[in-house]
């Protein structure tokens, strides 16, 4: 008797182990005064946050906290999907506090504070138009492919408005001639598949041009208006535009920028215009996140544990592109920053 129970509490203990070990690991915990929904199961109070999880926020604000250490207040009605290093904003506004590296994504768009006490605020307004703000420390906006797109200081807000081009007929492959052929006779090599080199990144710029010192081995800077990237100019009739107020336009390339910027710009045109804050516009050789059939995985982690994929580069170049248009906040995302800033628990119904 004593030898059977001990098999059956052996069988036992090996069969939650099998169970613990076929559950995904659980990367922290949601905390709400209300109700939210996790994968469409209503909660109420405390819960368990897993790889992979879909949270939506009831009429209240509801709190995820990740065993990282960071916070993703998630403001009422909004949606989130969320990962151990990420988050992907589905609809609404969250808030990212304490970041320790974690990363917000929406429409494609990675936001992250670049301070570890920092926050940021996103919301996403639809498919197409997002704003952010910074509080307590810089931030980050960038590409799912790492490209730069905007710098903001503590207290600034922007807005990106991302528009898709429609697929490109020169991508289509021509149809060949189908006819078979001849006994006898090798039929030619098909040709290699390379992956096409990244197209340039078309930019429209605003901002006073400076050099870095006089002579004919300075370097042309420009610090754009809305996104606070510094950027290195290359180009004809840049000298006598120095100090001045201009509208640039051009395509960066892959090439070490000068000293305090971030990407170097070859000029197409350059114009002189009164100062003010322009928008910006990027052309960036990347699929439209909407279209993504993953969200774009900064850590490469997914919740069956292989990692979600964005396009590669040769696909996205040979389909669609990425107009953003970055401009000045609205006053939602603006607010609830500034709520931050006064230390109190932002609660923002989205529009």
């Amino acid at each position: 008797m004593f030898v059977k129970l001990q098999s059956a509490i052996s069988l036992f203990t090996c069969g939650c182990l099998v169970s613990a070990a076929a559950s995904p690991s659980s990367i922290g915990f949601v905390v709400t005064n209300g109700q939210a929904q996790i994968d469409g199961m209503a909660v109420h109070g405390n819960s368990t946050l897993f790889q992979g999880s879909v949270v939506q926020a009831g009429d209240v604000t509801t709190d995820l906290m990740f065993s990282g250490g960071s916070n993703l207040l998630l403001q009422p009605g909004s949606a989130v999907k969320v990962y151990r290093e990420y988050a992907v904003l589905q609809h609404g506004m969250a808030i990212q506090r304490r970041t320790h590296g974690y990363t917000l994504v929406a429409d494609g768009l990675k936001v992250s504070s670049l301070s570890p006490q920092g926050a940021v605020v996103v919301a996403r307004k639809d498919r197409s138009h997002l704003e952010v703000a910074a509080q307590g420390g810089p931030a980050e906006v960038r590409t799912a492919a790492g490209d730069l797109v905007a710098r903001l200081e503590p207290g600034k807000a922007l807005s990106f408005a991302i528009q898709v081009s429609p697929q490109n007929p020169s991508s289509i492959p021509s149809q060949q001639d189908s006819s078979p052929t001849p006994a006898g006779q090798n039929s030619p090599p098909a040709p290699s598949a390379q992956a096409a080199p990244p197209p340039p990144v078309q930019i429209t710029l605003h901002g006073i041009l400076r050099k870095d010192h006089a002579g004919r081995y300075g370097h042309y800077l420009l610090t754009d208006l809305a996104t606070n990237v510094v950027y290195e100019l290359q180009g004809p009739d840049l000298e006598d535009l120095v100090g001045a107020s201009v509208e640039v336009k051009g395509s960066t390339f892959d090439a070490m920028p000068a000293e305090g910027a971030s990407k170097v710009m070859s000029v197409s045109d350059i114009q002189q215009v009164p100062l003010g804050r322009g928008n910006t516009t990027v052309t960036a050789g990347t699929a439209a996140p909407a279209a993504s059939p993953t969200e774009p995985a900064p850590s490469g982690e997914a919740s069956n544990g292989s990692s979600p994929t964005t396009p590669t580069a040769s696909q996205n170049n040979n389909n669609k592109k990425i107009l953003i248009i970055v401009g000045i906040a609205g006053a939602a995302v603006v607010g609830v920053a500034v709520g931050l800033a006064g230390g109190k628990s932002p609660t923002v119904s989205p529009e």
